[in-house]
């Protein structure tokens, strides 16, 4: 087994028999000093062409692997696949292959797993994940541009089949559909579905709110609730739709919907927002807890944009545009040796 071969798999384009011989090498010689040197090299060429985000997932593979080669003393046999068998591992293996960039090496956690079926099982469904203070970009395979905002989760397919092409969304999205007419584009909430053929979108659903908000820049979307099927709007370019999921009721706004993508492109846009829905925005933006300690704070208003300000700084001007006043809670050790989030009170300014 030479390089090449490894090569050929990820461009997709090895053969059957070539791939039973890629099985073959990594049951027999892929924890050889020979094989790691091959995958060393591999990771090589990959490695610094990764992004931040992508260099977390590859370090704590690569350290899983390790780990895995280091306390195997009697790895996994694993059996050649029959034909139908093997066609149906390749499939599964290429999907892998295709998100993580570093095919070979989830190879060869894939021969030290106690079950080959564990793969298997979750291969169709891909989750990407925004951590809190970043922002993902990224291309799904029909050619659909998602930008994915703090502390959100996506999960799709990574090849779209049947007679929608279904994603599930948890936190705030911004949609760029590749146009099919004849295969909708769903993004599915906990309680709504957005259907799109071609179009631009925006969808806020965090768990921990009480709204889903429908933001459409291009095209045209229709919001559907979940359980029912019932349609609730057939939305119009430059709308914005707030459904209340205690009431179950919605209301639509027109106009000014540029403050809803404006996180896409790094800034925090403000309209005579009320100060309560601007915190649950700094709070995920910044990865704080904010807390009023009067609730005639609750009742005040903003009009602001903010681009690369630091936390403290938003607040400032806050505080010199309405006599509100707040103050920094040190972060805190937990028994278990994490730190909790750094917690900022906000309350009314003694003049």
């Amino acid at each position: 087994m030479t390089k090449d071969l490894f090569i050929k798999y990820l461009q997709g384009n090895c053969t059957e028999k070539e791939f039973e011989e890629l099985l073959l090498w990594m049951k027999k010689e892929s924890q050889t000093n020979s094989g790691k040197r091959i995958v060393k090299e591999i990771w090589n060429e990959f490695e610094p062409d990764a992004g931040p985000v992508e260099r977390i997932k590859y370090n704590r593979l690569l350290d899983k692997i390790h780990h895995q080669i280091n306390i195997s003393q009697n790895p996994q046999q694993l059996k050649i696949p029959e034909i139908s068998t093997g066609k149906r591992i390749l499939s599964v293996m290429t999907r892998v292959a295709a998100i993580l960039l570093l095919p070979v090496l989830l190879l060869l956690l894939y021969t030290n797993l106690p079950s080959k079926t564990q793969y298997a099982e979750n291969s169709n469904d891909l989750t990407i994940e925004a951590p809190v203070g970043s922002r993902i970009q990224m291309e799904l395979g029909d050619g659909t541009k998602v930008w994915l905002n703090h502390n959100s989760k996506l999960i799709y397919p990574y090849r779209f089949q049947g007679k929608n092409r279904k994603v599930f969304l948890t936190g705030e999205a911004c949609f760029e559909v590749a146009h099919n007419k004849e295969v909708p584009f769903i993004v599915e909430t906990n309680r709504l579905e957005v259907k799109a053929t071609g179009t631009t979108f925006n969808v806020n659903a965090y768990p921990d709110d009480d709204v889903i908000e429908t933001t459409l820049i291009e095209g045209k979307v229709i919001v559907y609730e979940k359980s029912s099927n019932r349609e609730i709007k057939a939305m119009s370019p430059d709308e914005y739709l707030k459904f209340d999921m205690k009431n179950n009721t919605f209301s639509v706004e027109s106009g000014n919907t540029a403050k809803y993508i404006a996180w896409k492109s790094g800034l925090l846009v403000f309209k005579n927002d009320p100060i309560i829905d601007i915190a649950k925005r700094l709070e995920r933006w910044y990865n704080v807890k904010i807390e009023f300690t009067n609730e005639k704070v609750k009742e005040l208003t903003y009009t602001a944009t903010f681009a690369d300000e630091t936390l403290p700084q938003v607040l400032e001007l806050m505080a010199l545009a309405t006599p509100v006043s707040y103050r920094l809670i040190p972060k805190e050790k937990l028994p278990d040796g994490s730190f909790s989030k750094q917690k900022i009170l906000i309350g009314l300014r003694n003049n």
